[in-house]
Parts: C-alpha cells; sequence; structure tokens
C-alpha cells in the first residue's frame, strides 16, 4: 500500500474545503442578490402605494367631508319635515274621524224613516189580523144564530 503523504492529503482536503467554501459563497452570493432585487421590487411597490395614497387620500378626505355637511344638512331640514307629516297625519286622523261622523249621521237620517215606515207596516199588520179575526168571529156568531 502506498503511503499517502499528509502535507498532500492536507493540501487536496484544504482544496476541497475551499471549493465547497466558494460554493457557499457563490449559493449565498445569488440568494443575496435574489433578496436585493425582491426588496427593490417591493420598496417600488411601496412607493407607487404611498404615492396613490397621497393623491387619493385628499380627494376621500374631500368626499367625506361633503358627505359630513349632506348628513348635517338633511338631519336639519329634515325634522321640520316630520313634523309637517305628523301634523298631516293628524288631521287625515281628524277627518277621518269627522267622515265616520257623518256617515253615521247619514245612516241614523235614512234608517229613521225607514224604521218609521216598517213599524207603522206592522202596526197595520197587526191591526188588520186583528180585524180579520173580529170579522171572522163575528161571521161565525151571525152563522150561528142563522143555523140555530
Amino acid at each position: 500500500m502506498p503511503q499517502i503523504d499528509i502535507t498532500s492529503a492536507a493540501i487536496a482536503a484544504a482544496a476541497i474545503g475551499a471549493i465547497v467554501l466558494l460554493l457557499a459563497v457563490l449559493a449565498l452570493t445569488i440568494s443575496l442578490l435574489r433578496l436585493v432585487r425582491e426588496a427593490r421590487s417591493l420598496a417600488r411597490s411601496a412607493q407607487r402605494a404611498v404615492e396613490a395614497a397621497e393623491v387619493q387620500l385628499p380627494q376621500l378626505l374631500t368626499e367625506l367631508r361633503e358627505a359630513s355637511a349632506n348628513v348635517r344638512q338633511l338631519s336639519t331640514e329634515l325634522a321640520p319635515r316630520l313634523e309637517r307629516v305628523d301634523d298631516l297625519l293628524d288631521e287625515a286622523e281628524l277627518s277621518l274621524a269627522a267622515l265616520r261622523a257623518t256617515i253615521e249621521t247619514a245612516e241614523d237620517v235614512v234608517r229613521g224613516p225607514v224604521a218609521a215606515i216598517e213599524r207603522a207596516r206592522r202596526t197595520v199588520r197587526a191591526a188588520g189580523a186583528g180585524l180579520a179575526r173580529g170579522a171572522d168571529k163575528l161571521r161565525r156568531g151571525v152563522e150561528d144564530r142563522i143555523e140555530g
């Protein structure tokens, strides 16, 4: 078996270690370059987002102020209108009550003569029936005397 020289083995091991270290540094450098590229892309996106916010935020605040003013104006104008609607509903309710009373009065006016006529009819019928019974009784009495 040939004897390996320790110096040559150490040099070979050192060379292999240097190559492995060089490959690791190369991989780390590539990863670092990708990371830097992604960081730049992220920074650009963030910058665009900030610029968009700087442009849109004042517009949004202006619109919110306008909306707030509109709501304030609407609430100011709404209270008197609601009172008017409430008054109109009260008037409608009173008008409806008056209409009901008028209808009831009209019904009483119409029913009054009709009821009087109906009472008179019943009275005439009762009197007619009484007269008919009395006449029948007289007739029988006369017949009984004639036969008897």
